[in-house]
């Protein structure tokens, strides 16, 4: 399905291309030609507000999807996400995730909250209670907190500071050039380790799996009877690979036959 122009030049949604993002050009105008009358308290809390936007957008998509609204012009949710808003349908079930997970945490209280879908998904996984009732929504994000001032909190920080793992055992992330990963991949390959494997044994010194046989095996050797039958059987294979070429053999294949090429010292049938 693709949005098309009607008789009027207005598209399917009932406007004129480009229309749905011109309330942020007359945003911008009446916010321009308020200066320096604007109240600052007001665009402080509109600020504030547009940081956890993808709330708003969650809270949206989730309507839309359990009432079905979509279903007038789209067979299913997953159209809807691509053909109406350009974006995947996972991508659109993340933001609804996300969406109702910084909810809880304004229900709890929270003023510092994620300000991205990418901050607040490390989190949906504590927003369902345990059998006991218990959750640890709030902990983890308070633990997020203790650990980071707001203006340095990011995704990393929060899935970081959430991870029940030793320090030492979380995964780091280490930026290197495609051609510096490419051999270490090729390196790592080649004694059989996966490449944070290869990097821990390389770091600590300690020796790479060798790819040379193990010592000890019993090299074969022919003996001489050994060595007259395998000339005979050289010579026998030979022989009969001559005769192959120099003698024309009938296809039994009702299909066309070729003939092998004549070569110099052979005679054919023909002849």
């Amino acid at each position: 399905m693709q949005l098309t122009l009607n008789s009027d030049f207005t598209n399917e949604w009932g406007g004129f291309p480009g229309a749905e993002y011109q309330p942020l050009l007359d945003f911008e105008e009446e916010t321009l030609n308020a200066v320096p009358y604007n109240d600052l308290a007001d665009l402080t809390r509109e600020i504030k507000l547009s940081f956890v936007d993808y709330v708003r957008q969650g809270v949206m998509l989730a309507a839309i999807r359990r009432n079905r609204l979509y279903k007038r012009q789209f067979k299913d949710f997953a159209e809807y996400c691509k053909l109406a808003l350009g974006r995947s349908p996972i991508y659109c079930k993340r933001i609804i995730e996300a969406a109702q997970t910084t909810i809880e945490l304004i229900k709890a209280g929270f003023e510092i909250l994620p300000t991205s879908v990418s901050q607040a998904l490390p989190l949906v996984k504590f927003t369902k209670p345990d059998d006991a009732g218990n959750r640890e929504l709030e902990t983890k994000w308070q633990a997020v907190l203790d650990s980071q001032p707001p203006d340095r909190i990011t995704a990393a920080a929060i899935a970081e500071a959430i991870d029940d793992k030793e320090p030492e055992e979380r995964p780091k992330q280490v930026k290197i050039g495609g051609k510096a990963f490419e051999m270490l991949q090729k390196k790592a390959l080649a004694v059989g380790l996966s490449i944070s494997k290869y990097l821990e044994m390389l770091i600590s010194g300690d020796d790479f799996p060798s790819e040379e046989p193990p010592d000890g095996e019993p090299e074969t050797e022919l003996t001489p009877e050994k060595v007259e039958v395998c000339d005979r059987a050289e010579a026998f294979a030979k022989s009969k690979l001559a005769a192959g070429f120099c003698k024309k053999k009938l296809s039994t294949s009702p299909q066309q036959t070729i003939a092998a090429p004549i070569r110099s010292g052979c005679t054919s049938d023909s002849s």
